[in-house]
């Protein structure tokens, strides 16, 4: 099963043919599941939907506002649920080789830590009301793996009070593990056109996957993790968005 995240950058920067490059790397993806990030409105996602071909669209949008989150799946929807009204976040779950698997698809305020951190708090809260075989976390943090929001959910520390249990294991850091490799920056100032002449940020790994402890499940196998996203493209000088994508291939048991 391929699981992907990607940030499609709201923002009119090379449009409308950054749309189509948009369209292009997410079906060279080829996810059996994507999360989708920065959705200008309902009517983009289905365009979206409609052009990489997926049978299956769910989209919501906050408050006050079109844009939204969005999951795109080859797979039927068994349940899909928005929080929306609470944290920057929505939910599906699919059926797959008879395992029930979750797929939560986040993007954390990119402008406040109390926020942020309140935010994730509820949303494990919310996942762990229900009950599954797999649960994947995927999405934009707005924050580096050493922030507290991701000590919290690998178990280092708490926040609000609260401990995230079970533990979440990030997929991106196990590949690397496995590879002998480091794993690769999604905000990228260096090589991202995005960023031209901004030599203060530093690269930063804001989209990630995490797999929640699958316990008394088997953990699956991870095949893969990869980077997407990073072609510039000559005639509007950019990348199809200010952020890289992440996919994921595990084989679950």
């Amino acid at each position: 099963m391929r699981i992907a995240t990607y940030n499609l950058w709201n923002s009119e920067s090379g449009m409308p043919d950054r749309e189509q490059y948009i369209v292009d790397e997410i079906m060279n993806v080829d996810a059996d599941v994507i999360c989708l990030q920065e959705v200008l409105s309902k009517a983009h996602a289905e365009r979206i939907a409609d052009k990489t071909e997926y049978k299956h669209c769910f989209f919501a949008h906050y408050i006050n506002s079109e844009e939204g989150l969005c999951i795109l799946s080859n797979c039927p929807f068994e349940k899909r649920e928005s929080w929306l009204a609470v944290a920057n976040a929505v939910s599906c779950s699919v059926k797959w080789d008879e395992r029930i698997v979750a797929i939560v698809n986040l993007h954390l305020p990119w402008d406040s830590v109390i926020e942020r951190e309140k935010q994730i708090v509820d949303i494990i809260k919310n996942i762990n009301e229900e009950k599954y075989d797999y649960v994947f976390l995927a999405g934009d943090f707005n924050c580096n793996d050493t922030s507290d929001v991701h000590r919290f959910l690998t178990g280092d520390c708490l926040l609000k009070g609260q401990e995230a249990n079970p533990v979440w294991y990030d997929l991106a850091a196990a590949y690397a593990e496995l590879t002998h490799t480091e794993p690769e920056s999604t905000l990228n100032f260096r090589e991202n056109p995005r960023f031209l002449n901004n030599t203060i940020e530093l690269n930063a790994r804001f989209d990630r996957i995490l797999l929640r402890n699958t316990y008394p499940v088997e953990f699956p196998v991870l095949k893969k993790c990869s980077v997407f996203g990073k072609t510039i493209f000559r005639d509007i000088k950019l990348s199809a968005s200010d952020h890289y994508g992440v996919a994921v291939d595990v084989e679950l048991r």
